[in-house]
């Protein structure tokens, strides 16, 4: 698993939020259940009380993470959107986009 999709479920779970957001970014309920899977298996998470927390390996490693990839601020909790992101060009390219490639 990429380490920006397992950062971005580790937030999820510690917020204790929808997983809408994965849908929206193409993962299907199984395969965010298998990625719920590898992180208990990591001892990245765990079951308590019917409910996921991180355990502190998985806080240790969120802190990592935010340190190797300098994320200060809101950056440290909102991600960049991966799907969006397209190479550098020249400054004196040109780039128009397909009409589905657009998101919005």
């Amino acid at each position: 698993m990429e380490d920006v999709i397992k950062i971005k479920l580790l937030f999820l779970i510690k917020k204790n939020s929808s997983i809408t957001e994965l849908i929206k970014d193409g993962f299907t309920y199984g395969q965010i259940a298998n990625m719920i899977n590898e992180l208990v298996l990591q001892d990245f998470i765990k079951e308590m009380d019917g409910k996921l927390t991180i355990t502190d390996l998985g806080e240790n490693w969120i802190s990592k993470f935010k340190v190797s990839n300098k994320l200060k601020g809101f950056e440290s909790w909102i991600l960049p959107e991966e799907k969006s992101k397209i190479e550098k060009f020249n400054e004196k390219d040109v780039y128009l986009p397909h009409r589905n490639e657009l998101n919005f």
